[in-house]
């Protein structure tokens, strides 16, 4: 399972030990991290990374967006507001990949809390509850993966497919998964 890890610079930064101890128990429950990036934060100047040229931001976008892709979770560290943190998670769940929204106790993401989402599971922790949230936070996502399903379709639907994509920006998979999703809010025979 490849992770991405990722949390604002300004909080790796102002808890250097606390994020590379997360990133250690992450990493001891996946088989590969995508990025160090959380890490380069922990030692960052701040002021240097927030006045980077243009170019460089670009990078850094282009960079983090690659991540979100190459990776099959991707955790979060959104104890402070942060609209980083936001797009990182909606880029995330629009891919259908499960996120872990990792946030302290007493600091619970207001707007996260109110997202339903299947895919995105937040969870407070303590400085002694850490390792326990980690590991059952990964427990619970490695039943949330996705299972690859192939199927065969007329060139009109595959036109209509290619169509919603390129108009509505919605993957042609995310669409049909949500067409099937609400089929099954409706089956009343249903009791998966």
């Amino acid at each position: 399972m490849k992770v991405f890890f990722v949390a604002s610079p300004r909080s790796a930064n102002k808890e250097p030990e606390t994020y590379k101890r997360m990133y250690k128990l992450i990493q001891n429950s996946c088989s590969k991290m995508v990025s160090d990036m959380v890490l380069d934060f922990t030692k960052i100047n701040l002021d240097d990374f927030y006045n980077r040229s243009h170019k460089d931001r670009i990078e850094h976008f282009k960079n983090t967006m690659d991540c979100v892709k190459k990776a099959d979770v991707v955790v979060v560290e959104v104890s402070e507001h942060s609209m980083s943190m936001g797009y990182i998670v909606n880029k995330a769940v629009d891919a259908s990949k499960p996120v872990i929204a990792l946030y302290k106790q007493n600091n619970r993401p207001y707007f996260f809390s109110g997202i339903e989402d299947g895919k995105l599971l937040t969870v407070e922790y303590t400085n002694d509850s850490l390792e326990k949230v980690v590991r059952d936070a990964f427990d619970k996502v490695k039943s949330m993966s996705d299972v690859r399903f192939n199927f065969f379709v007329s060139p009109k639907i595959l036109t209509y497919l290619d169509f919603v994509a390129q108009k509505r920006m919605i993957p042609r998979s995310v669409f049909l998964r949500d067409l099937i999703e609400k089929e099954m809010k409706k089956d009343k025979e249903f009791k998966g």
